[in-house]
């Protein structure tokens, strides 16, 4: 598990993206980051320019306490899109999804003091396949605690029925080791987001 250090020597590394002035924001763990390792990097969404401030294997809480409280965010995009709470299932002891909703909420009150403007969407949690720290089950029950409980100025954007697979778990083809998208995979996320957009 990676520490609050190691998230922000993860940051320290990505500065340059952080400062970055765009149209959307891409705010999260992983599944974000990522995507910049795709062959040519982050996309463009629907034309729009994006500065992706995912940061691999960093819960909500340490989102908000290691970036988002420290003011390390100081501009944000017409559109911010927020992938976090699957790391929170895994890493953090005070972890409920309860406990998990009140971090994303600190994280969206925060970034509406920089852009009171902006559009928030909230990503349903993925589904994993063959992961030995997390399953289903407890992915499931965080992603119907937050639509039933997020605020109603956040929009929740649905994920789940785009890439499960028959038997409930994270379909093989768009991924490359149950938890982390492959390229099939970052396709089904862009279309997911450019239709928000």
């Amino acid at each position: 598990m990676l520490s609050d250090q190691d998230i922000f020597k993860r940051f320290q590394e990505k500065h340059i993206e952080f400062s970055k002035i765009a149209d959307v924001s891409l705010v999260g763990h992983s599944l974000f980051d990522m995507w910049e390792n795709q062959e040519g990097g982050t996309p463009r969404l629907a034309g729009k320019t994006v500065a992706n401030l995912g940061l691999s294997g960093v819960s909500a809480r340490q989102y908000l306490d290691v970036i988002v409280r420290p003011k390390h965010i100081r501009q944000l995009g017409r559109d911010v899109f927020i992938f976090l709470g699957v790391n929170d299932i895994v890493k953090e002891r005070a972890y409920s999804p309860k406990q998990l909703l009140n971090w994303l909420v600190d994280i969206i009150d925060c970034f509406k003091q920089i852009s009171p403007q902006s559009r928030y969407y909230l990503l349903e949690t993925t589904p994993v396949n063959q992961i030995s720290t997390v399953d289903n089950p407890a992915i499931r029950q965080l992603n119907t605690h937050l639509v039933n409980n997020l605020p109603a100025d956040v929009i929740f954007v649905p994920t789940w029925d785009r890439f499960v697979n028959n038997e409930g778990k994270l379909d093989l083809t768009l991924c490359h080791d149950g938890l982390h998208f492959s390229t099939q995979g970052y396709a089904i996320l862009q279309d997911i987001l450019e239709r928000q957009l």
